[in-house]
């Protein structure tokens, strides 16, 4: 039987992916911004039936730092660890850069020297012993 990849569990992948990429920030909610919106967000289709999905990001940039070459990473960061976690074959990740904050000065070479790929770990598991129920006074096998 074939697994079921939800668009929540691919949107949790892209919000990490995203979030290693440096030069991206988080904006949210605050006193001078109380009916704005939250940044980044991300939009996530999944077809289980062709194992394939589209994506687009909403991110946020810090500045000063290469723009350009922000939304880049993430979008070839966010490809990247989908394929590598879920088996998916990303169509499409599009990234809208919103609003560009005042941080920490991000280069281009920090940006280049960054990961694409996540470091996965194989899951193990082991097998639990199965153990009679017992219902009333009768054993069930």
């Amino acid at each position: 039987m074939p697994f079921r990849i939800t668009d929540r569990a691919v949107s949790r992948i892209v919000a990490v992916a995203a979030a290693s990429v440096p030069g991206t920030t988080e904006l949210g909610r605050s006193l001078e911004r109380p009916a704005g919106r939250t940044w980044p967000r991300y939009d996530v289709i999944v077809d289980d039936a062709a194992g394939t999905c589209s994506i687009e990001a909403f991110i946020a940039v810090v500045w000063p730092s290469p723009v350009t070459a922000v939304a880049e990473a993430v979008r070839t960061t966010i490809a990247d660890w989908v394929r590598d976690s879920t088996g998916l074959t990303v169509t499409r990740v599009n990234v809208v850069v919103g609003p560009v904050v005042r941080g920490r000065a991000v280069t281009a070479e920090l940006i280049d020297a960054h990961p694409t790929h996540p470091r996965l770990r194989p899951v193990t598991v082991r097998p639990t012993p199965l153990r009679p129920i017992t219902v009333g006074r009768s054993r069930v096998r």
